[in-house]
């Protein structure tokens, strides 16, 4: 049996956040060891559905693109990083805890692009390149697992052709934030397609992608299987249909220590797009 059905950037998000949750990797090393969420929007989908309740996941980032910008959080208006140990919350910096982790931890690091071949894209704005340039070698060093998850609407050509442009100081011209963006080849990756093969055990297609009217950065899929595999496959997207787009928040432009092209601008110098 074949079905197709159309994902909503944020209806993707919660699909993701359910099957990473679902995990059995991610549920052993919640209740077991170390589970470390770093920010960012999908991971708050994530977060949301392993604390089994609501959260202000438009604070969950760092980086971010909203308004047709790349744009920074303020610091003082992100949440912290939620870390599970042995199914308790820790009220700590993460990065302190990297001489802590064993082989069956896990780190879930947000993505900002994936290519056909599985490599993963993640943009850096800060200049010791912020979680990837504390945890990324500490972690290969000791062998702990990294899980990427990341949505289909952030697929690109090329990932390894992408992270040989950019950079804070080689782009002499933006509209928002100077960032760089480095290629990740290992660690595990996790896209709608590898959430439904987890949850349903059927076999997913990236079909087409796009639309407009609420539909923009959406993904299509055609799913293939058992028909009573797909038909649950099929109610259970019907349960996530209507998430809506997460809100954007920014802080002032003004005070905003983040190398950018608005950096510094009172709001009636902002372009009103940005306002």
């Amino acid at each position: 049996m074949q079905a197709i059905f159309t994902l909503t950037p944020s209806e993707s998000k919660r699909l993701i956040g359910k099957a990473v949750a679902a995990m059995p990797e991610v549920q052993k090393a919640q209740k077991e060891g170390y589970l470390i969420i770093g920010r960012g929007s999908t991971n708050a989908y994530i977060a949301e559905e392993l604390l089994n309740q609501p959260m202000e996941k438009e604070k969950y980032v760092a980086g971010q693109v909203i308004r047709g910008v790349l744009c920074a959080l303020h610091q003082e208006i992100r949440l912290q990083p939620i870390t599970f140990h042995k199914g308790q919350i820790l009220k700590v910096d993460p990065a302190t805890l990297i001489d802590k982790l064993g082989p069956a931890d896990v780190l879930l690091k947000g993505a900002n692009s994936v290519d056909h071949t599985g490599k993963v894209g993640v943009v850096m704005g800060n200049p010791v390149g912020g979680t990837m340039g504390q945890f990324y070698v500490p972690m290969k060093a000791q062998g702990i697992t990294i899980i990427y998850p990341v949505g289909l609407e952030k697929l690109v050509p090329s990932v390894d052709l992408a992270a040989k442009f950019g950079g804070r100081l080689n782009l002499e011209r933006s509209i928002g934030v100077r960032v760089g963006l480095v290629c990740v080849a290992d660690g595990k990756l996790i896209t709608e397609i590898q959430c439904i093969h987890n949850l349903f055990g059927i076999r997913a297609v990236h079909f087409m992608s796009g639309g407009y009217g609420g539909a923009e950065g959406s993904v299509t899929l055609v799913i293939e299987g058992a028909d009573e595999d797909v038909n649950r496959c099929m109610d259970f997207i019907e349960s996530i249909k209507g998430e809506p787009p997460l809100p954007s928040v920014k802080g002032p432009c003004k005070t905003c220590p983040i190398l950018c092209s608005f950096q510094g601008k009172e709001i009636d110098e902002l372009p009103d797009y940005l306002k």
